[in-house]
């Protein structure tokens, strides 16, 4: 039999919100690679039994590489072993779950993907936003495919942009999108945690967002909404 991972979007980390096949992958799992203890709730709902392996950057080290990541997923799955590679949010969207799932292929391993609800959806309802027609998800961190977001491109005034992992260049990207046409006074937000219990909005406008700072995750909501609805609580 071929061997297979689960590559499982985790939602923003309310158990909740996971979809059926999810939780149903996660309660019989005998391996679980998280990027961040902060998946705490998910991961809970594995059995006691499962290996559970953290591979994002936390204070003991840096983040794995892809290689590292993927090498222990083939070598889990071939032992016959469930294995479920969960990611935070969506595995596609603004993640690397594409470049893992294309990896194991190359290897040999099967790759079945389970959709998450992606924090770039979840972060404008957790601030009360009412995006109009036009939204645009963008990944803040560096790339080494794409290292500079198209600031001109994003500077749309008519938009609303959600960025995701921007967190430690927020300063930069404020200043680069009023630098590229935004006006200062744009609405724009931060959101901690969204739809956890230890969630976090920010509310401020661009020239203030360099200096509205809340801890990891963060995703930053830039842009107009339709009507005036309060944060979610």
């Amino acid at each position: 039999m071929t061997p297979l991972v689960h590559l499982v979007g985790a939602g923003p980390g309310d158990p909740l919100l996971l979809t059926r096949r999810a939780a149903d992958l996660l309660a019989r799992a005998d391996v679980v690679v998280a990027d961040r203890a902060s998946a705490g709730p998910v991961l809970a709902l594995a059995p006691p039994s499962a290996a559970r392996h953290h591979v994002g950057r936390s204070a003991a080290g840096p983040a794995w590489d892809l290689d590292a990541i993927v090498d222990l997923l083939a070598a889990e799955a071939r032992l016959g072993r469930t294995v479920v590679r969960l990611k935070s949010g969506d595995p596609f969207v603004c993640s690397r779950g594409a470049e893992e799932a294309l990896a194991l292929a190359a290897r040999g391993v099967r790759c079945e993907v389970v959709p998450g609800v992606t924090a770039a959806t979840a972060a404008p309802l957790a601030a009360g936003w009412r995006p109009g027609r036009t939204v645009t998800f963008a990944a803040g961190n560096a790339d080494p495919v794409q290292p500079q977001l198209d600031l001109a491109a994003l500077a749309d005034p008519r938009a609303a942009l959600v960025v995701l992992t921007g967190r430690a260049r927020q300063a930069n990207l404020a200043d680069g999108l009023v630098a590229a046409g935004l006006p200062p006074t744009t609405p724009a937000a931060v959101v901690h945690g969204a739809f956890r219990p230890t969630q976090q909005v920010l509310a401020t406008t661009l020239a203030g967002l360099g200096g509205s700072r809340l801890p990891p995750p963060a995703a930053l909501v830039i842009g107009p909404s339709e009507g005036e609805g309060d944060a979610h609580p």
